[in-house]
């Protein structure tokens, strides 16, 4: 048989590129990143290159369908959620050319839409946690009335159809941080406010056809996030029948075809479980299944192209499986949190070296991304781990050195004296959606049409809008975002710039890294006052006042460069 694998993560991505090669397989991949630790499998037999997926459809439509003409697949499995919701909607186009592992619209509908996936579990009595649908601020007092702290906030889905933008869960311990949550995140759509459930994360994974279990296998979350999200470390256990059944009766309703991680939370103390949502897809713990016996991409590949139902159901209990690079962060998290708090996913750091001792003396130990058969990208991990670790300290080395005061005036002379004499100037950060754009329309305002302004981003993806905290925050000051979408760094743009300003370290160091030629025209746009903070940090994913303290900090620059026009035609945000 030969597959191709699409996405890019060290998770689902590879776990199932080294199922599947295992199994005698051969695997290509594609919409990967090929400088990744999944994409040092030895497993994979082939890497093809596509236009990104995140461009409009007529651009990686024709590249796709004659890819899969040309190769002549007998499956193709998308492994992110982006990724199939546009193959999803579009699947009439591609599937003449190739099978495509995608669910029924049914199945689809319900899985990737956590509301009607709770209305489902409540018609079939499965418990959930009780919740409120709100689509604005103003119904504020009845979710006070209701609900006490802290509330959890989902979205319709975790990413928005179209453009792919990840829609995070949020936890509010505050109603202050209740009402900022509900009036950001239902600019994007309705909003489920839920009560806080305590308790452990439990998994149950399923290969299903026409609503009938193959395969069965379950997890427990061993290091889960302090407010909610994707664990670090998890371990797999005996299957819970109360579970099993609650799992099987959803997805037998839709009649379910393929692979599904049914998530739970269980109160160990109480017993007590609830629904939590459905996983329509591989999902992150897929390596601690693989490796416990469990080996779910196989049997799925084995399913719909040989028509294979018959999978033993046998898997090895008390296995457990790390994700080294997420659980560095949960273990400072963890070191720094309020382990008095039974609302936090926080635990003693006896239990967390004991854990640890025991499973790695007892051969228990897995890792995502290391496994001995094929160590190269573990090992990538590894050597990359180190080098962000090298690379932070380096950037806090050379942030207190650029903060000398005689380090300083002299930065601060090249970056005036670039502005002055340059009739082109360029903003770059990272995204090209959140400061560098405002900093461009900004200046644009304030210069008039003398000079030009232009800006773009390092990451590699074209064509993203700017967030709607970014909108709001950049009309408090006549700035006008819903026009913009994202450009890359180009060597064009470098050339066209006569002078380059970067927000933060990262954004200097990346930038002079891969265009060395462009050295020399590179400042910091906070280098342009005399005192204060040299960094303009990213706002990006934060909460609406650092929005505007960013944009607060960009506009003061810029006005300070041309006292005499003053602000243009908007008042001056009040700094309250």
């Amino acid at each position: 048989m030969k597959v191709l694998v699409l996405g890019h993560d060290t998770c689902a991505f590879l776990a199932v590129i080294r199922s599947l090669g295992r199994g005698g397989v051969e695997v290509h991949v594609a919409w990967h990143d090929p400088h990744g630790p999944a994409s040092q499998s030895r497993y994979i037999r082939k890497a093809h290159l596509l236009p990104s997926w995140k461009h409009p459809v007529v651009i990686w439509k024709l590249p796709l369908q004659r890819l899969l003409v040309a190769e002549k697949f007998d499956l193709v499995i998308p492994c992110i959620d982006p990724l199939i919701m546009a193959l999803h909607q579009h699947r009439n186009e591609f599937e003449p050319h190739g099978r495509i592992y995608l669910l029924s619209d049914t199945a689809f509908e319900i899985t990737f839409d956590k509301f009607k996936t709770a209305d489902l579990a409540r018609s079939l009595e499965i418990p959930v946690a009780r919740e409120m649908i709100v689509q604005s601020l103003t119904e504020i007092d009845r979710i006070r009335a209701q609900f006490e702290l802290p509330v959890v906030l989902k979205p319709k889905a975790s990413f928005r159809q179209g453009d792919g933008e990840r829609q995070m869960v949020r936890k509010a311990y505050s109603w202050e941080a209740m009402e900022r949550h509900v009036e950001e995140m239902c600019a994007r759509g309705p909003v489920s406010v839920q009560e806080n459930f305590i308790g452990r994360g439990v998994g149950v994974e399923l290969l299903m056809k026409n609503g009938e279990m193959l395969m069965a296998f379950q997890h427990m979350r061993l290091h889960e996030p302090m407010y909610g999200g994707g664990s670090s470390y998890r371990i797999s256990v005996p299957l819970n029948p109360d579970l099993v059944n609650a799992a099987v009766r959803i997805l037998g309703h839709l009649h379910y075809t393929g692979v599904a991680m049914v998530e739970f939370k269980v109160n160990l103390e109480t017993g007590r479980w609830l629904l939590i949502e459905i996983n329509g897809r591989f999902w992150g713990s897929l390596p601690l299944a693989v490796a416990a016996g469990a080996d779910f991409p196989l049997a799925l590949t084995q399913l719909l192209v040989e028509g294979k139902t018959c999978f033993s159901r046998e898997f090895r209990t008390g296995i457990c499986c790390r994700n080294f690079r997420a659980d560095l962060g949960w273990q400072r998290a963890n070191l720094r949190a309020d382990r008095a708090d039974p609302t936090l996913a926080s635990l003693p750091l006896s239990q967390v070296l004991w854990e640890t001792v025991r499973n790695v003396t007892l051969l228990r130990e897995r890792s995502d991304t290391f496994t001995w058969d094929d160590p190269m990208p573990g090992l990538a991990e590894i050597v990359g781990i180190v080098n962000d670790g090298w690379a932070t300290v380096r950037r806090k080395i050379h942030s207190r050195y650029l903060q000398l005061p005689w380090v300083r005036r002299k930065l601060q002379a090249r970056a005036l004296a670039a502005f002055e004499h340059s009739n082109t100037i360029g903003f770059i950060c990272k995204g090209n959606i959140c400061r560098s754009p405002f900093a461009e329309r900004f200046a644009k305002a304030s210069f008039g049409p003398g000079r030009t302004f232009i800006s773009a981003g390092l990451y590699s993806t074209t064509g993203r809008r700017a967030p709607e905290m970014a909108l709001r925050s950049a009309a408090q000051w006549d700035i006008d975002l819903s026009g913009h979408r994202s450009a890359v760094v180009d060597p064009e743009f470098l050339a066209r710039a006569e002078a380059i300003f970067v927000f933060d370290d990262r954004n200097f160091d990346a930038l002079r890294t891969q265009f060395p030629e462009a050295r020399r025209k590179i400042h910091f746009l906070g280098a342009l006052k005399e005192e204060g903070l040299l960094f303009i940090s990213d706002p990006f994913g934060k909460w609406p006042e650092v929005y505007e303290a960013t944009y607060r900090q960009i506009a003061e620059i810029l006005l300070m460069l041309n006292p005499e026009k003053g602000a243009p035609n908007y008042a001056y945000p009040d700094a309250s």
